[in-house]
C-alpha cells in the first residue's frame, strides 16, 4: 500500500491553484484576460529581484523573495480589493486579511518558515517586506501604463484621485526605492488616461 506523501506538498498545491483563480482588476494588455495573484506574485518577485541587483541595494534577497511569493496568500480566503475601494471597504479588507492569516497561520503550522514570512509581511516587521509592498504599488503602476489605463478608465479614477492614491503610496515608501518610485510616478502622471 502506497502511502501519501507529505500533505502538505497538495496543500500549497491546492492554494496555488486557489490562487490562480483569484482575478484583479488589472488586464493583460491587449486581452481582456485579467492577471490573476499568482501572475502578480510573480511579477511582483522579478521586479524586486532586479531592483535589488540593479542597485546593489543591501537587502536580503531571499527574505523579499519570500515576501514577494507570499504577499497576497491572505486573498485565498480574503480575495482581492481594489485600491480605490471606499473606506469601509478598505476597513472590511484588513478584518478579512487577519481573519484569512489566522486560518493560513493554523493551516501552514507544519510550514513555519511561511507562516513567520506571511506574519512579518502583513506586519511589515523589516524593510524586506517594505521593500516588497512598495514594489507591489509599483507593478500596478507598471501594467496600468503598458495597458493604458484601461482598468482605471473602466471605474472612472480621475487623475485627482490617482494622485491622492499614489502620493499616499509613495509616503509610506520604502526609502530602498522610493526614488524608482517617484520617478515611475512622475512618468505614470504623464501618461494618465485623465491627466490634465
Amino acid at each position: 500500500m502506497n502511502m501519501r506523501p507529505h500533505n502538505t506538498l497538495f496543500s500549497l498545491q491546492q492554494m496555488i491553484l486557489d490562487l490562480a483563480a483569484i482575478h484583479r482588476d488589472h488586464m493583460h494588455v491587449g486581452s481582456e484576460r485579467h492577471e490573476n495573484d499568482i501572475e502578480h506574485s510573480f511579477t511582483v518577485g522579478l521586479l524586486c529581484w532586479f531592483i535589488c541587483e540593479h542597485h546593489k541595494l543591501n537587502l536580503d534577497q531571499a527574505k523579499i523573495l519570500k515576501y514577494a511569493m507570499a504577499h497576497d496568500f491572505v486573498e485565498r480566503y480574503a480575495g482581492d480589493t481594489n485600491t480605490y475601494a471606499s473606506d469601509s471597504e478598505r476597513q472590511r479588507k484588513t478584518k478579512l486579511e487577519k481573519v484569512a492569516l489566522e486560518r493560513l497561520s493554523r493551516e501552514f503550522s507544519d510550514f513555519e518558515n511561511l507562516v513567520e514570512i506571511m506574519q512579518a509581511y502583513e506586519a511589515k516587521a523589516d524593510d524586506e517586506a517594505l521593500f516588497v509592498w512598495t514594489v507591489d504599488k509599483m507593478q500596478q503602476l507598471i501594467l496600468g501604463d503598458m495597458d493604458n489605463w484601461r482598468p482605471y478608465r473602466k471605474i472612472n479614477i480621475t487623475y485627482e484621485q490617482f494622485e491622492q492614491k499614489v502620493t499616499e503610496h509613495l509616503g509610506k515608501a520604502s526609502p530602498h526605492c522610493k526614488e524608482i518610485f517617484s520617478e515611475l510616478l512622475a512618468y505614470c502622471k504623464t501618461t494618465y488616461y485623465d491627466r490634465p
